[in-house]
């Protein structure tokens, strides 16, 4: 076995590697970098036309009105001279193409989304970038995979690693990253996916920090300790963070249903328009969360511009993502959350002083909660609000808001996630069965039968009795492999040849699975990546058998 080989065959496993661990390194490393650089070059264009980089309130209301207008025509030019071939983009395509193709993300996908990503952000709309970066952290190391001909299980893994360090780049919270990948993305808790995962997150965080500095916005509130007395209030809190998110998400889809036959020509310059005519009013609905959550955290806030930012930031989010804006909605969940807690707060406190050591307290716990409810991500939202306060106290509060807030949501509304309700109306079909779910957790040649014997079609096969098992090649310019039919349980006669379905050496079991799962007998031929070469065989026994015991286990 040479090195790659030595190399490749841990990864095809469904166990903890160090080689997959290497490699969740590197991808941490280029998907940091890839992000760093969409958030300076962000940074970089604000600079050309803005007084203080994303502050908007400096900015004239000419200035606010035509500057999302102009991104949606940057957006739409894009897409003209890529021919509109790399269009879906975002967290919902993303686990589309990591539960249907491994992670493979095509390479114009990710440069679309990129500058795109840079359009949309910089000229103000109300989009946040955590869906850009995490688009371009899993094509990064979709590229990579694809170079090293790393095998399909893999490379689904350093998609996730790719994810995460795009996730923790822009949040600067490595553990939320890794928890939101595995409990949103991957959707399962499997021991030899945490290192790598955890690895990639921690590097795009510490890159982050080495060129942002370790911002922490929310380290330095105190919040009071809660009794089981004071803990009704936050029940109560949960249901209306749970209608809202019932609400955000329906509004969204709604807007994303009726506007799916509209070109992409009138849908992007009408959100431009929809957001500047806000943002002429209102400055602060601009943008992913800084204005909004300034405004929120603020102490004694003017109720009524509280209700309009509110109001306004929820309208420009909707309409940009709805209208096919891209962008990412973790960002602005949460400071649609902020604002919609600290409306709550501000407005009992004139009637209750007492409460007012409660307000930050409230509103970062809305923050989280309308992101969990929404994205049906509750533990990446407690580990989220742990990390931005550095406080564990706040762990008992917040989960007396998000249970009623996700209960009331999913079980009287029926409401699923925002990603995957996204794929049911652009029909794009995520559903794995748990069998193949599970199958695509190894590669093929961690389980193939590497002793047989090959031979050419003019040689006597027949007189074959050795226990290696016998592969005829057929002369021709593509080679064609068969097997004795008695030896694939099709007969007794082993003069009557079978021909063998084939796979590349980096497949997956699945893929296995699917060739030989109709007549439920036989084998698969597995070649080589690059000759194109038969290396192994696996048959339909040896798959019932790992997953015997993949399901025992």
């Amino acid at each position: 076995m040479n090195l790659s080989k030595q190399f490749k065959y841990p990864l095809a496993q469904a166990k903890t590697s160090w080689q997959l661990v290497v490699l969740g390194m590197l991808v941490g490393f280029l998907a940091s970098l890839a992000i760093i650089s969409l958030r300076l070059s962000i940074d970089f264009v604000q600079s050309f036309y803005m007084p203080v980089v994303d502050d908007y309130s400096q900015q004239s209301q000419y200035g606010r009105f035509i500057a999302p207008f102009i991104g949606a025509l940057i957006i739409v030019f894009i897409a003209f001279i890529t021919k509109s071939r790399y269009h879906r983009m975002g967290i919902p395509f993303v686990l589309y193409r990591q539960r249907k193709f491994y992670g493979y993300i095509p390479l114009g996908n990710s440069i679309n989304q990129f500058f795109s990503a840079m359009a949309a952000i910089a000229s103000g709309f109300s989009v946040g970038r955590e869906g850009p970066a995490v688009h371009i952290g899993a094509g990064t190391a979709s590229y990579l995979s694809q170079k090293l001909q790393l095998p399909d299980n893999a490379s689904r893994i350093l998609a996730a690693c790719g994810m995460a360090a795009g996730i923790s780049a822009s949040f600067n919270s490595p553990l939320a990253a890794v928890v939101f990948v595995l409990e949103v993305v991957l959707l399962q808790f499997r021991i030899h996916l945490f290192l790598p995962i955890m690895v990639s997150s921690l590097i795009g965080a510490a890159m982050s920090r080495l060129v942002f500095g370790n911002i922490q916005q929310f380290t330095d509130l105190s919040f009071p300790q809660i009794t089981i007395e004071s803990s009704l209030p936050f029940f109560a809190l949960g249901i209306i963070v749970g209608l809202t998110a019932v609400l955000f998400n329906r509004s969204l889809l709604e807007i994303m249903k009726h506007s799916a036959n509209v070109r992409m020509s009138i849908r992007l310059p009408l959100a431009g328009i929809i957001v500047g005519s806000i943002a002429w009013f209102v400055p602060n609905i601009m943008g992913t969360d800084i204005g909004a959550l300034s405004i929120a955290f603020s102490d004694n806030p003017e109720l009524s511009f509280l209700i309009m930012v509110l109001v306004g930031k929820f309208i420009a989010t909707v309409c940009a993502l709805g209208l096919g804006i891209p962008g990412g909605v973790i960002g602005v969940l949460y400071a649609i959350g902020a604002l919609l807690g600290s409306v709550l707060v501000w407005s009992i406190i004139p009637f209750f002083p007492q409460l007012t050591p409660f307000a930050s307290l409230t509103v970062m716990i809305c923050m989280v909660a309308m992101m969990a409810t929404s994205l049906n991500a509750p533990l990446a939202a407690l580990v989220a609000v742990l990390e931005m306060s550095g406080n564990a106290s706040i762990i008992f509060p917040s989960l007396l808001v998000i249970v009623p807030a996700i209960l009331l949501s999913q079980q009287f509304f029926g409401q699923k996630s925002l990603f995957f309700a996204q794929l049911d109306i652009q029909k794009l079909n995520y559903k794995t069965s748990p069998v193949m779910f599970s199958l695509q957790d190894t590669g093929v040649i961690a389980l193939m039968r590497r002793k047989f014997t090959l031979f050419s079609d003019d040689q006597p096969w027949q007189k074959h009795v050795s226990s290696r098992l016998p592969i005829i090649e057929t002369e021709a310019s593509e080679p064609q492999y068969f097997m004795p039919s008695n030896l694939m349980g099709y007969g007794d006669d082993n003069n009557i040849l079978t021909k063998l379905q084939t796979l590349p050496a980096n497949a997956t079991l699945a893929e296995a699975y699917r060739c030989l799962k109709e007549r439920r007998r036989g084998y698969v031929l597995i070649l080589s990546q690059n000759e194109q070469r038969p290396i192994g065989l696996i048959s339909w026994r040896a798959l019932l058998k790992h997953l015997h015991v993949t399901q025992k286990s």
